[in-house]
């Protein structure tokens, strides 16, 4: 009995690891033995572990996520990573196993698309160049590069979605409009609608920040959504102006 709590306990500390490696992109032994108050020794051979999972990369001194995108949306990465974190842990519980799942582009679908390197059995679908390296099936729509947000737009990768039906989709956002997420790329349009058309279901992801933004092109109603999960700091205003057919999620 003893030694599965044990057990059970090893895991569970890889898990956390596992998720603090991915969110901080880069993090040392020694910060993850004070981290976990426990000795260098044990962290390596974690991380040894979780590196055969494919879970992180790994060198002697430090842990690097698979994912970590060093150049890639530097302005914008870091600011409310927490809230972001928080929001695409609660993201992932809603993905059921072997579940064809799309992802959007954006800050916040970028914590999504590292938790899911957690997860085996998925189909990822994403218009986004934010994963680079999972154990499920991944399938990267081409098309023309936007380079300031890193995905896909323009008629190929419409067309390329067209012929996918996913069970879930997770959309990032700009900004707003009274009435809708919007996005200030008027290439990203046609493929967020087109998300929308082939997926059962559409969870809109966002920090509350966003809402205080003007948005350029919208691209959507809040009812087309089924779910948006968003962060404790969200104004009560802002709340009222979402429509009642949408869940909203506060983590």
């Amino acid at each position: 009995m003893l030694i599965k709590l044990l057990k059970s306990l090893d895991i569970e500390r890889r898990t956390k690891m596992a998720q603090l490696i991915m969110l901080k992109g880069s993090i040392s032994v020694k910060e993850l033995a004070e981290e976990f108050n426990i000795s260098a020794e044990t962290i390596r051979k974690d991380l040894i572990l979780l590196k055969k999972d494919n879970s992180i990369n790994k060198n002697y001194c430090a842990a690097i996520s698979p994912n970590y995108l060093e150049s890639h949306f530097d302005d914008k990465l870091l600011k409310n990573i927490s809230e972001k974190f928080k929001i695409a842990q609660k993201a992932v519980e809603m993905i059921h196993q072997n579940g064809v799942v799309i992802l959007d582009s954006g800050t916040t679908v970028l914590q999504i698309a590292k938790l899911l390197n957690l997860k085996s059995d998925l189909v990822i679908v994403t218009s986004s160049l934010i994963l680079e390296n999972t154990k499920n099936q991944l399938i990267v729509i081409g098309g023309e590069l936007q380079k300031k947000s890193m995905s896909f737009v323009g008629n190929l990768a419409t067309k390329a979605i067209e012929n996918i039906h996913a069970d879930i989709a997770f959309v990032g956002y700009d900004g707003f409009h009274k009435d809708g997420p919007s996005s200030r790329s008027y290439g990203e349009l046609e493929v967020k609608q087109r998300i929308f058309k082939n997926s059962k279901e559409v969870v809109l992801v966002t920090d509350s920040s966003k809402f205080s933004r003007n948005g350029l092109y919208r691209f959507a109603t809040f009812d087309q959504f089924n779910y948006l999960i968003t962060d404790t700091n969200i104004k009560e205003e802002e709340l009222e102006l979402l429509s009642t057919n949408i869940e909203v999620i506060i983590v």
